[in-house]
C-alpha cells in the first residue's frame, strides 16, 4: 500500500460538495457542466495515467480481475490462478455478447460463481442470457429483490439452470477458490430494517490473494460505504485494487473509507460520453489527489488487473484513449 497523502483540504471540498451535490444517484447528471469544469476533467484524466505502474506481470500464478467494457454498466470476471471462475454483475441488456467474448477468449465454458451485486438493470440486463448460456454452480443476490420484468427473466433463467441460489450476507465468505478468500462486506444485517437505497444494499466483496486484495464494490454509495467503515476494521477494507462505486459518481465515495481501503489502483466502469457525466470530477480530484493509479472501462476498453501476491499490475484493452 502506498502512504496516506490525504489533505485536510481536499476533505473539506469533498464534505462541501456532499453538502450541496445532488441526492438521487441516477439523477445526478452532469449534462450542464461547464467547458471549464469539462476541461478540468480531461487535463485530471490525463494526469492521472502518469501514476500508473509499469505493465503487467508475466509468467507468475495469478488472480485476474477482468473489467468488461459493457458500456454504462458493470461486469467483473475473476479467474483464480488454479482457474475458477467467478462473474459479478452482467452489464446492460446489450451486454452480453462482450461477456461472452470474453470468457470464450479466457477459454470459459461454464461459471463457478456469478453474483447480481443489486438487481439495477445497468448490472442484471444481460444476466438471464449468462444463465442460459453456461452452467453455474452458485448464484448470489440480496434478498431485497424488487418485481420487474428484467428480474423475472433472471429468476427463469435460474429455474432452467439449476443452480444454487444464495443471499449474500457481510461478514460471511463465499467458497470458490482455495488460493483466493473471498469475504462479503455489504449488506450488513445490522441495517437491514433502516431505509437504504438500492445501490447501498449492493454486495461488496473482498477478494484477497496473498498479500494483495481487490474490492468490489457494485453501486455501494457513501451511506454503504460508511456502514462498513462502522462495522469491520481496516484491514479487511485494505485493497490493493478498488473497482469504483456507482461508476465512479462523486456521490459513491465517503473519504473515510477511501481512506481505510488505500488503494493502489482505481477502476471505474462507466459508458463513453454517458449523461451522468461519469467518471465525476471530484472522484478524479481524490484520484489524482491521493496518487492513485486510474482505469476506466469508456476510454480503454476492458481492463485486465493481474494480482500475483506480491504486486499488482494492468492491461487496458486500448493502449491508445481516442
Amino acid at each position: 500500500m502506498k502512504p496516506s497523502l490525504r489533505s485536510l483540504a481536499f476533505l473539506l471540498a469533498l464534505l462541501l460538495f456532499a453538502a450541496l451535490g445532488c441526492s438521487a444517484p441516477l439523477s445526478c447528471r452532469r449534462t450542464e457542466e461547464s467547458e471549464l469544469q469539462g476541461a478540468e476533467r480531461d487535463a485530471l484524466w490525463e494526469k492521472l495515467k502518469a501514476e500508473r505502474p509499469a505493465g503487467p506481470a508475466a509468467g507468475e500464478p495469478a488472480l485476474k480481475v477482468i473489467a468488461i467494457d459493457v458500456g454504462q454498466g458493470d461486469s467483473i470476471l475473476l479467474v483464480s490462478p488454479e482457474g475458477n471462475t467467478m462473474l459479478i454483475d452482467a452489464g446492460p441488456a446489450d451486454a452480453f455478447d462482450r461477456i461472452s467474448a470474453v470468457l470464450d477468449a479466457n477459454g470459459i465454458r461454464s461459471l463457478d460463481v456469478l453474483v447480481a451485486t443489486h438487481p439495477h438493470e445497468d448490472h442484471i440486463g444481460s444476466m438471464a442470457n449468462v444463465l442460459n448460456a453456461y452452467p453455474v454452480g452458485m448464484f448470489y443476490t440480496i434478498a431485497q429483490a424488487p418485481s420487474s420484468a428484467k428480474y423475472a427473466e433472471v429468476q427463469s433463467a435460474l429455474d432452467r439452470n439449476g443452480c444454487t441460489v444464495c443471499f449474500a450476507e457481510a461478514g460471511k465468505t463465499i467458497p470458490w477458490a482455495e488460493s483466493c478468500t473471498v469475504t462479503v462486506l455489504n449488506p450488513i444485517p445490522a441495517y437491514a430494517d433502516e431505509p437504504t437505497e438500492m445501490n447501498d444494499l449492493s454486495i461488496v466483496l473482498h477478494v484477497r490473494y496473498g498479500d494483495t486484495a481487490v474490492l468490489l464494490t457494485g453501486d455501494a454509495e457513501a451511506t454503504a460505504q460508511s456502514r462498513m467503515l462502522d462495522t469491520f476494521p481496516r484491514s479487511m477494507l485494505q485493497a490493493n485494487v478498488l473497482k469504483l462505486g456507482h461508476h465512479g459518481s462523486a456521490n459513491a465515495i465517503d473519504y473515510w473509507f477511501f481512506l481505510a481501503v488505500d488503494p493502489d489502483l482505481a477502476v471505474a466502469s462507466c459508458g463513453k460520453d454517458n449523461e451522468y457525466g461519469h467518471p465525476h470530477l471530484e472522484t478524479l480530484s481524490l484520484l489524482y489527489d491521493t496518487h492513485t493509479a486510474f482505469y476506466r472501462t469508456d476510454l480503454e476498453g476492458t481492463i485486465t488487473f493481474r494480482l500475483d501476491g506480491t504486486n499488482v499490475s494492468a492491461d487496458p484493452s486500448r493502449k491508445e484513449t481516442p
